[in-house]
């Protein structure tokens, strides 16, 4: 039993005791005082009471007991005290009892969602994650089952969380180790064969780019993913950020069979970070066209409607599998596909991660799903926020 438990049990009691005896109190001075009116009124419409007319011993003191009666009974004099042997004391400690069992009762069905809230507490200090409350409610819908619920939805945002944070060091740690070890392989190559010093460099300077450039968008998802990340809004045409980058893409495609369309209608402003979300669309644009099959066409469509923006990029690729559609903004994520594991060799799968969660921080949404006959087709929305004209 804790603390607790007995501060409820004694509370209740002493309240219990405390209300019967004020009612108790209040009961008997207005059942005496109404008798007592009652009384005298009988004495004063018959004041005969008052005159000894027995004619006998046996009468006269009948006469009296009666009168001693009513006068006690009209608070004209003080009542006999009781004997030893008339005072109902099991009365008092039967309503003693039954207040203490009802307050234990009451102390007990109170204190023990309690316990069970300390004990889970207690089982996450110590790393149990997979710890929930909710069942021990014994069916309960109380603020103490709401205080569960919340608990057992805490555990499991905070068991995703921890998990996806292993999970992001192992994949870290993976893909740093592979261009590692193959700086590792060129200077080994270039100690052991002076001859091959050139090719040993260009090598050891690839890898640094690609661990210069993996270390980069870890720090850019990061900053995302902070707390204290703070945008820098300002009022911009974000069709004008949307054209920028496709033309971008359309001059690196200069000499490849894929290529890329976007017919800006009207000036689109909006309130955004035009560095964060333009580094977002970008993202998805470069996605696309990786994907897209040769000789096909990306196409980028933005529309405004009432209350939101809606940037949409379409790619004829191979599509995603349905099971893939649901992990692919996690980061490090590869599809298991063959074609989609070719087309991915290149990357780090840290792209799509960057640009949703640069869409969440402006309050938008990042979506894929897969269009017919083949492609994926990507929505990024954004709230029309105020202050944009």
């Amino acid at each position: 039993m804790g603390r607790l438990f007995w501060k409820l049990l004694f509370g209740f009691w002493l309240a219990l005791i405390s209300a019967s005896l004020i009612v108790g109190v209040m009961v008997n001075n207005e059942r005496d005082r109404a008798r007592a009116e009652a009384t005298q009124a009988i004495l004063a419409a018959n004041p005969e009471l008052f005159i000894d007319g027995a004619t006998n011993p046996a009468q006269h003191r009948q006469l009296r007991k009666l009168r001693r009666e009513l006068r006690m009974q009209a608070g004209l004099e003080p009542p006999p005290r009781p004997g030893p042997g008339r005072q109902p004391y099991w009365l008092w400690l039967t309503g003693l009892l039954a207040s203490l069992a009802f307050s234990a009762a009451i102390a007990w069905y109170l204190a023990k969602p309690i316990r069970h809230l300390r004990h889970a507490l207690n089982q996450v200090a110590r790393g149990d994650l997979d710890t929930r409350v909710a069942f021990a409610m014994n069916g309960r819908r109380d603020e103490l089952a709401d205080l569960g619920v919340a608990f057992d939805q805490m555990a499991q945002q905070l068991q995703q969380h921890i998990e996806a944070q292993k999970r992001l060091l192992h994949d870290v740690s993976h893909e740093l180790r592979s261009p590692l070890a193959r700086l590792q392989i060129a200077i080994g190559i270039a100690h052991q064969t002076p001859s091959a010093i050139q090719d040993s460099l260009a090598r050891i300077e690839t890898e640094s780019e690609r661990l210069d450039a993996l270390i980069g968008e870890l720090l850019t998802l990061s900053r995302l993913e902070s707390t204290q990340a703070t945008l820098n809004l300002r009022s911009i045409d974000i069709s004008e950020l949307v054209a920028s980058i496709v033309d971008d893409a359309s001059y690196e495609l200069a000499e490849s069979t894929k290529s890329i369309d976007f017919s800006p209608s009207a000036p689109v402003m909006t309130t955004i970070d035009e560095t964060v979300l333009g580094r977002a669309i970008e993202n998805i644009v470069r996605n696309a066209i990786k994907f897209t099959a040769e000789g096909s066409r990306v196409h980028v469509t933005l529309h405004q409607q009432l209350d939101h923006i809606r940037l949409q990029v379409v790619d004829a690729g191979p599509g995603m599998a349905n099971a893939d559609l649901a992990h692919m903004f996690e980061p490090f994520y590869r599809s298991e596909t063959s074609t989609l594991k070719e087309h991915a060799r290149n990357g780090y799968g840290l792209g799509l991660a960057i640009a949703q969660q640069a869409t969440k921080m402006h309050g938008g949404t990042l979506t894929a799903e897969n269009i017919q006959p083949h492609g994926l087709s990507m929505t990024l929305t954004l709230p029309q926020l105020k202050g944009a004209a």
